[in-house]
């Protein structure tokens, strides 16, 4: 089944489908630029020492600052072996883009190997981001993607690859490069964790009177109540949009894109669902988004609802 919403990859760039041609990848995502490391100086024209500042070399759009030890690496120096292992693996491109006029920059690629849970098709992918803002190490990270509705679930399992494999913009950067090689692998292992841990989440039934306590929890982010403060008396406007959050998260754990509203994985189809594409009505900043989905606060709200849906009751 083709599905009716948009995935959050393709919203934020460009739809890479079809395409083999490492340079056409570069060329229509824009991505195709050099970055240059210049002086920084004081408004009255004096050179900061041990500061620079990092610029597009295009159209000198300030990227970040950083130091000396900062090297500047290259769009396509750091995604050449990507694109490498992308064809000896038998990979296929997805989807490429940049946030923030190119202070990160992101190619997927889906890998082989569909899995299924229930009936649902998930699709293995591997994206790498490569930073410039002089902050963020350039990294890989595995995620699925779930066919129907097209929702982002990143690796689950360790704390290690929710940061995903780093490269640091250091002299030596191809040598740690090795290390983010094994991403590869890497994303075949989360994949099958991954599998296995919502593969459990649908033999646990779930009635809708613990769905809307499951919802209500996970609005209030899982914090357990402080009985030593004085409790705040809401105000009925915050009342009422937590009621509707409930009611909408519900509404999509019984009738969101392939669920039933039975069981525990219907519950984290919904939590997905509705993080990816119906908490936020506008497309603004979906680059940034993408990167809460990788690596931010939107992975760890998914993270924490795969942890608590796992939790017998």
């Amino acid at each position: 089944m083709i599905s009716k919403l948009t995935s959050l990859d393709e919203r934020a760039g460009v739809d890479l489908t079809g395409e083999d041609n490492f340079s056409n990848v570069l060329e229509r995502a824009e991505l195709n630029y050099n970055v240059e490391k210049v002086p920084m100086h004081t408004p009255e024209g004096n050179q900061v020492d041990g500061k620079y500042l990092l610029r597009r070399e295009d159209n000198k759009f300030v990227l970040g600052t950083c130091g000396e030890r900062y090297h500047v690496v290259d769009n396509d120096q750091m995604f050449e072996p990507f694109n490498s292992i992308v064809e000896s693996s038998g990979a296929v491109y997805e989807s490429a883009g940049m946030v923030s006029h190119g202070k990160a920059n992101w190619i997927s690629a889906r890998l082989g190997d569909d899995f299924k849970v229930r009936d649902d098709k998930y699709q293995r992918r591997v994206i790498m981001l490569v930073f410039h803002n002089g902050l963020a190490r350039n990294s890989y990270f595995s995620y699925n993607n779930r066919v129907i509705c097209n929702n982002m679930m990143a690796s689950l399992n360790s704390a290690s690859r929710t940061n995903g494999i780093g490269v640091k913009h250091t002299p030596n950067w191809e040598s740690n490069l090795e290390l983010a090689m094994n991403a590869f692998s890497e994303s075949i292992t989360s994949s099958n964790f991954f599998a296995k841990q919502i593969g459990t989440l649908a033999t646990k039934k779930m009635t809708e009177t613990q769905a809307a306590k499951f919802a209500k929890n996970f609005f209030n982010d899982f914090k357990k109540p402080d009985t030593k403060k004085k409790k705040k008396t809401p105000s009925q406007r915050s009342v009422t949009r937590l009621e509707n959050k409930i009611e909408h998260l519900v509404s999509l754990f019984k009738e969101g894109l392939g669920n039933e509203g039975k069981t525990r994985y219907d519950m984290f189809n919904a939590v997905t669902e509705y993080l990816d594409h119906h908490s936020v009505k506008t497309n603004v900043n979906t680059g940034r988004r993408l990167l809460s989905n990788l690596s931010g606060m939107q992975v760890n709200k998914k993270r924490k609802a795969v942890n608590h849906l796992l939790e017998v009751a």
